[in-house]
């Protein structure tokens, strides 16, 4: 087992993590082992070691058990991990989904089944096809992108105002099954009130990428954009003006939101054949 070494809390935050079990560990006496708590939290003494020196950090699961063999406040680690999730994600999305998480309300165009709104399977096969079926990050990004939805659970869940490209609900993603119960979601969630969806058909010239408007707590509005591999997230009024003209060219031209339902209606039962 390597020797140990002295750690810079600021160094990074898997850094910092170890370093909080390191010494949450020595602080409960020298009996306390990288072995013996590695075999409490059913582990090992070189996994312990491995997120002690900031080299291996544990997943959400081994956090939480660390926490309560290690006597720590609920979160501590949970916390710190959920920040390293964080940082896997391309770095000109995380303002935004920072704020979409504090929005009162969304208004979006997308040529995909936004986040908030796709099932397992249709995430997994998102992620599949992005990542090139790169399996060992697709789980947890699927994962990830699921618990960010419990925002629609909320005593006070955001206003969403979501146009979905016609071609996003034909395309075969994942297959017929995927899409089926991809689409029956979507309808399910029209029955909320603060869900509108409406589809933008075909006919006309495609559109290359996708726009979301944020409204924030205190009024202030931000723009996202997004192509295949890049985005940009901004706040400055008449940037935000510019993309929101964008969206209500989008949504005039979309079906409205009963004729929407009984198109995706339809194309769910194409998906069974």
């Amino acid at each position: 087992m390597p020797g140990a070494k002295e750690l810079d809390p600021g160094d990074s935050v898997e850094q910092y993590l170890g370093n909080v079990v390191r010494e949450a560990r020595l602080a409960l006496g020298r009996e306390w082992t990288q072995a013996y708590v590695g075999g409490k939290v059913f582990s090992s003494g070189s996994r312990l070691s491995a997120i002690e020196l900031g080299e291996d950090p544990p997943d959400r699961d081994l956090a939480r058990k660390l926490e309560v063999v290690l006597s720590l406040l609920p979160g501590t680690l949970v916390n710190l991990v959920k920040i390293l999730n964080e940082q896997n994600v391309r770095d000109y999305a995380k303002t935004y989904m920072r704020r979409q998480l504090e929005a009162t309300a969304m208004h979006e165009f997308s040529i995909i089944v936004p986040g908030l709104l796709q099932t397992g399977g249709y995430a997994r096969a998102m992620m599949g096809a992005g990542l090139a079926g790169d399996s060992a990050q697709i789980g947890d990004y699927v994962r990830r992108r699921l618990e960010r939805q419990s925002i629609l659970d909320r005593p006070d869940p955001p206003w969403m105002m979501i146009v979905l490209d016609e071609a996003c609900l034909r395309r075969d993603m994942g297959g017929g099954q995927v899409m089926r119960e991809q689409i029956e979601h979507l309808l399910a969630l029209c029955e909320r009130p603060h869900v509108n969806i409406q589809v933008l058909p075909m006919k006309g010239e495609p559109v290359a990428g996708s726009v979301a408007l944020l409204t924030l707590p205190k009024g202030e509005r931000g723009a996202y954009t997004e192509g295949f591999s890049t985005g940009n997230y901004t706040e400055e009024p008449a940037e935000v003006m510019r993309f929101q003209r964008v969206y209500d060219l989008l949504q005039q031209g979309a079906l409205g939101v009963r004729a929407s339902l009984e198109l995706m209606r339809a194309i769910a039962k194409e998906h069974d054949d």
